[in-house]
């Protein structure tokens, strides 16, 4: 009961301190915004339709058919694209024709004689693609015409909308919000995109596009956006956000020891793009390990792949030349973790375009706390946790998994606020135009987002030497071992500010505060630690 009271007493001091300092009032944002917004688009390669089928000329035979004046073979009376997988195909041989031939490629291979039809319906299998069809003709006296070819897109997806950037937790009244979203269509492309915020419609675009709103009121809030491809195949999506301006107060208690486990979790991007990266990702390692010599350390490999199989789902990476072994662990001989860890992350496969670092990682830690396969024992309940993100491409669905939020808030409440959790990105950083118009393929909006949260290190996946990134992620990682992770992002003001205890009195360690994470200058001694803060609700 004294710990408890003392506490009340040097929280309510601290918080009545701030009051006098600021004369008692707090600032009020005026002339709040609960409506407005502003768009900034960023079309696709110039071309405001984001994707698509080009047309090409009007009607006619191919190029490198021969030239007769009319066409031989008609898909669709001669249409480039059409939603419907059920085709409409007129023929016009050259000669009076008793038989012909038709092939569902554009070589004239394969396929059936049979007798010569002015038209008939066809039926493809094939869907979202360009789908190729030819044909050949035949006369009685057996004599064959050349090959005619025609092709079609069959286009039955509407336009794909992927956002990039939300707010995926609570915001402070009176701030900017910044949403980031594209939109592309790969058959038909994109006719029209409609953005529309507090019954608010505007026009935005196909490729990228940027909205500001500025100075958000306390609310909930949805942002929807709408889109029609050229066939009118429609679709949308909506992100829900809330505002607000209320405080709530937050106790946690943590117990330290003095042991320096930490595990760290490697996701190593292995889609096609990344083949440049790939060739050398041994080498741009190699001196990981020295950093972090002397620490209690495991180190296991996974995969942005998110789907269910062997190298994908957040499953880890057995380690090239260690059969059945998925772990690496700080007894083994240095020189052969070394190589066994460039090796493992250097990998050869080419895996899916759709990556997933946020949600493999998430999927990664499931799988060690359920004991499934190779994960099992590789979070150990009293280390520190830290991810090292590798990627070219920022993370490609919107789930609940793929959430930087979602994914401190699930180490958080999983291991009970005593597991310090550090994000650690190579990437393709936002507004690197060099390496966006070199190899890396997309800003890493999302993996940025979550290192900020977590204090991790943001390096340059373009680099073409990791020697220095590298080594200030392991110093990083090293730093993990004198944090405290938070269960939300900490409030510091005039008013408010972190609080420290250790077995019931006032910690005065120095410390700085990093997105959700607490950094010590020194390792915190062994004990009972609560901290007191302030966050967003």
């Amino acid at each position: 009961m004294k710990t408890h009271s003392r506490v009340g007493i040097l929280v309510a001091g601290m918080f009545l301190t701030g009051c006098l300092e600021n004369n008692g009032g707090l600032e009020v944002a005026k002339d709040l915004n609960n409506s407005d917004f502003e768009v900034i688009t960023d079309p696709a390669d110039g071309n405001s339709s984001a994707g698509g089928v080009d047309v090409g000329p009007g009607p006619g035979t191919d190029p490198g058919a021969p030239s007769t004046g009319l066409p031989m073979f008609l898909i669709n009376s001669d249409a480039k694209l059409t939603g419907n997988p059920l085709l409409m195909l007129e023929f016009d041989a050259p000669f009076h024709a008793s038989d012909m031939k038709l092939s569902e490629n554009a070589t004239c291979e394969g396929g059936q004689w049979a007798a010569f039809i002015a038209a008939r319906d066809y039926r493809s299998a094939r869907i979202n693609q360009n789908v190729p069809l030819s044909v050949q003709y035949r006369d009685h006296d057996g004599m064959v015409s050349d090959c005619f070819t025609k092709s079609i897109y069959i286009d039955t997806l509407p336009p794909e909308i992927l956002y990039a950037k939300y707010p995926s937790t609570a915001v402070e009244e009176g701030l900017d919000v910044e949403i980031i979203f594209s939109v592309s269509d790969a058959g038909a492309g994109v006719a029209s995109v409609t953005c529309e915020f507090s019954g608010v419609q505007k026009v935005c675009a196909a490729g990228e596009n940027k909205v500001k709103l500025p100075k958000m009121a306390a609310g909930d809030y949805s942002f929807k956006v709408s889109a029609t491809d050229k066939l009118g195949l429609a679709s949308s999506k909506t992100v829900n956000f809330s505002v607000t301006s209320l405080y709530k107060q937050m106790v946690q208690s943590v117990k330290m020891n003095e042991s320096k486990r930490v595990d760290i979790l490697f996701v190593v991007d292995n889609s096609g793009s990344m083949a440049y990266e790939q060739k050398s990702m041994a080498s741009r390692v190699q001196n990981f390990l020295g950093v972090v010599k002397g620490l209690d350390w495991q180190i296991a490999v996974t995969t942005t792949d998110p789907r269910n199989i062997t190298l994908g789902d957040g499953r880890l990476v057995a380690l090239t030349g260690k059969q059945n072994q998925f772990i690496l662990t700080s007894n083994m001989d240095d020189a052969d973790a070394r190589t066994t860890l460039g090796k493992t992350l250097q990998r050869s496969e080419t895996g899916s375009g759709s990556e997933q670092g946020i949600f493999a990682a998430y999927r990664a830690i499931e799988r060690s706390i359920s004991a499934s396969g190779g994960n099992v024992n590789f979070v150990r309940d009293d280390s520190q946790l830290a991810v090292v993100l590798i990627s070219d491409e920022d993370e490609s669905a919107n789930g609940v998994k793929n959430d930087p939020a979602n994914l401190v808030s699930f180490v958080q409440s999983t291991y009970g606020g005593n597991k310090a959790f550090s994000f650690h990105s190579i990437i393709a950083r936002p507004g690197d135009t060099a390496c966006l118009n070199g190899e890396g393929y997309s800003a890493g909006h999302r993996y940025d987002a979550i290192s900020k949260l977590t204090g991790g290190v943001i390096g340059d996946v373009c680099a073409t030497d990791y020697a220095a990134q590298v080594q200030g992620i392991a110093d990083g990682v090293r730093a993990t071992l004198k944090t405290i992770t938070l269960a939300c992002a900490p409030v510091v003001d005039a008013m408010r500010s972190v609080a420290v205890l250790k077995d019931g009195q006032v910690y005065t360690g120095a410390r700085t505060i990093n997105g959700m994470n607490v950094a010590f200058s020194e390792m915190l001694p062994e004990g009972n630690y609560e901290v007191f803060y302030t966050c967003l609700k």
